[in-house]
């Protein structure tokens, strides 16, 4: 009978661990388009409590679960993570990579969907304050978009390595009362997508009037998973 009993409670214990890692999928009210996304946390938090919940947009090529491992799992402050997978295939890591989309009329709809799913999601999760957005390259040119278009809807957004397309920019001066404040970090020596276009997109969200700054720092576009890091870190 103990057997019995421990062979349900290791089986259990697998169970809810393989239901906890699994992907979950958002989508919200206004939206045709749904995501997939993982849950992470950090600092020790426990996932029941209130928690900042940062929403984090990985790379081409690039799955949610690498991107947390590689670039956030050291963030050593209680949040909750909510990894979202973009919705183009793009095969990378280990072959199951996915990515944003970079074209303008694309990149909208999906910027928007993502805006969107916010308000679902804080209704899933008890949640301190508006969330953040971060996003990596083409997750970066998410960011930007969402910076331009939906800033009201979270507390800080950090765009690494992205642009701020020339068909999405707008001088139209935004109203909100509390619109996010935008900090952008960018490689000096980008050959992917160079520093100019960083400066450019910061500019331009300026212009509109929103709060953004550009954090530069010495390397390429993978710098920030490297040495760049704990620039990434501090900020957060």
């Amino acid at each position: 009978m103990k057997k019995l009993i421990a062979l349900f409670i290791i089986t259990l214990t697998i169970g809810m661990v393989i239901w906890w890692r699994s992907p979950a999928t958002v989508q919200g009210p206004l939206s045709e388009q749904e995501f997939e996304y993982i849950v992470r946390t950090s600092g020790n938090a426990d996932p029941s409590e209130a928690l900042p919940m940062i929403i984090a947009l990985h790379g081409h090529g690039d799955t949610p679960d690498n991107f947390f491992n590689t670039l956030l799992k050291g963030f050593d402050h209680p949040a909750r993570f909510i990894m979202i997978k973009g919705p183009v295939d793009y095969p990378g890591v280990d072959m199951s990579g996915s990515a944003w989309p970079t074209e303008a009329g694309e990149l909208s709809e999906c910027g928007n969907a993502v805006a969107d799913a916010v308000s679902v999601l804080l209704e899933r999760y008890p949640t301190e304050g508006l969330p953040i957005l971060l996003g990596f390259s083409s997750g970066a040119y998410m960011s930007y978009y969402i910076a331009a278009f939906h800033a009201n809807k979270f507390s800080h957004i950090f765009p690494l390595s992205g642009r701020l397309l020339k068909d999405l920019m707008s001088t139209e001066i935004v109203s909100y009362e509390n619109g996010a404040r935008i900090i952008a970090f960018h490689g000096n020596s980008d050959q992917i997508v160079g520093l100019n276009q960083g400066k450019a997109a910061v500019r331009n969200l300026r212009q509109r009037g929103l709060t953004a700054e550009l954090v530069t720092f010495n390397g390429g576009h993978l710098e920030v998973f490297y040495s760049a890091k704990h620039l990434l870190m501090n900020h957060l």
